[in-house]
C-alpha cells in the first residue's frame, strides 16, 4: 500500500507541475512585409510576391464567339464584293494562307483558329480594334504562321504516306481542343461510345468524321 500510495503522489504531483508551468510563447505575428496577398493561400509559392494579382479568370467560349462575330462581322462589310477573290489580293501580309477566297480566310480564323485555342481575334491581331490586321507586332501571330505550316506538312506531305487512300487531315482542334495548350493526357475524352465519348469509327475505307473539314 505504501509503494501505490508513493506512486499516486508522485503522479499527483507531476500533473500540478504541469498545470503550473508557463504557456509556450505564441508564434510572432506576421510583419508588414510578411503580410498574405488577398486571395493567396497556403499553395502560393514562397517567392511570389504578395502584391501579384490573382490571375484573370479567361472569357467563356460564348463570349469569344460573340466577340468575334463583332470583327467577322466588320471584316466581311469591308470586303463585300471581293469574298471570293483570293485572300492575298484582298489582305495585307498573307503569307501563309494564299490561294483561298477572302471569306474563306475570315472562316478560317475564326472558325478553326479562334474555336480551337479558345482565343479572341486580338490574341494575334494587337491592333484590329484600329482596323490594322497586317501588322506583326504579336509572336502569337508568328507562331500561328509555323503552327500552320506544321499542319501543311502533316496533311500534304506525312499523312498521305499512312494513308495513301481516304488520307485523313488534322488541323488546330486536333491537338489544342479548345486551350491555347494543348491538354495534357489526363484530359482524355471518354471511351467511344460512352457519355461524353465520340461516336464509333464509320466501316474501314470512308474517311473518319472531320476528315473534309480542314480540307
Amino acid at each position: 500500500m505504501a509503494g501505490r500510495s508513493g506512486i499516486t503522489l508522485a503522479g499527483v504531483a507531476f500533473v500540478a507541475l504541469s498545470c503550473s508551468r508557463t504557456p509556450a510563447t505564441p508564434a510572432p505575428a506576421p510583419g508588414p512585409g510578411s503580410a498574405t496577398a488577398p486571395g493567396a493561400s497556403a499553395n502560393t509559392p514562397a517567392n511570389a510576391s504578395a502584391n501579384t494579382p490573382p490571375r484573370r479568370v479567361p472569357p467563356s467560349r460564348d463570349s469569344l464567339a460573340k466577340l468575334r462575330a463583332v470583327f467577322v462581322a466588320q471584316v466581311m462589310h469591308d470586303i463585300a464584293g471581293r469574298e471570293t477573290q483570293p485572300a492575298e489580293q484582298v489582305f495585307k501580309n498573307v503569307q501563309v494562307l494564299k490561294g483561298i477566297a477572302a471569306a474563306d480566310l475570315v472562316t478560317k480564323m475564326d472558325k478553326e483558329y479562334g474555336e480551337a485555342m479558345g482565343w479572341n481575334c486580338t490574341n494575334c491581331h494587337r491592333l484590329a480594334t484600329q482596323g490594322n490586321w497586317a501588322s506583326d507586332t504579336s509572336n502569337n501571330k508568328v507562331r500561328a504562321r509555323f503552327m500552320q505550316q506544321m499542319q501543311n506538312d502533316i496533311n500534304t506531305a506525312q499523312l498521305p504516306k499512312l494513308f495513301p487512300k481516304d488520307t485523313p487531315k488534322v488541323g488546330c482542334a486536333t491537338c489544342h481542343r479548345g486551350y491555347n495548350e494543348p491538354p495534357p493526357p489526363a484530359y482524355l475524352l471518354p471511351e467511344r461510345g460512352k457519355p461524353g465519348g465520340m461516336p464509333f469509327p464509320p466501316a474501314r475505307g470512308n474517311p473518319p468524321p472531320g476528315a473534309q473539314l480542314y480540307r
